[in-house]
């Protein structure tokens, strides 16, 4: 269970596989899987701004509040369940496995996932509607 916990925590062991997502988006949606993939990348990098922000210029000597990891994830999983609806249930389960991989191997407390979850859905949120928005200008 370590094993695929620690897995499931590092980010770069899914490069391939999103390059991959990320092809088979554009293939299939088009330029919905464009704008997509242009709104993820935005919201992601602002989410993971914002969140190093939060956690430098807090007063505590613990940098884990919010879970950078849970925000990024749930930014992502949010926009995705959003813009397409088939992939609510993938998307949540992973977010959840990587919420709970950070809580398991005991880098973050309940409080700094769920905080991180939070922030990530309101910047998923965003970006679903950033994404509307680009899909309505490429027409």
């Amino acid at each position: 269970m370590v094993k695929l916990m620690e897995f499931v925590s590092i980010k770069e062991n899914f490069i391939a596989s999103g390059i991959m997502v990320a092809a088979a988006i554009l293939m299939v949606y088009k330029k919905r899987g464009l704008a997509f993939l242009i709104a993820v990348g935005l919201m992601v990098g602002i989410n993971d701004f914002f969140t190093d922000l939060i956690r430098v210029s807090n007063c505590s000597n613990s940098f884990s509040f919010p879970s950078n990891h849970a925000s990024n994830i749930f930014t992502a999983a949010t926009l995705m369940s959003l813009c397409f609806k088939n992939t609510v249930l993938p998307a949540l389960t992973f977010a959840l496995l990587v919420c709970y991989s950070r809580m398991y191997l005991g880098v973050h407390y309940p409080s700094d996932v769920f905080a991180g979850a939070l922030c990530g859905m309101v910047w998923g949120f965003l970006g679903y509607k950033l994404q509307q928005k680009i899909v309505t200008t490429m027409g």
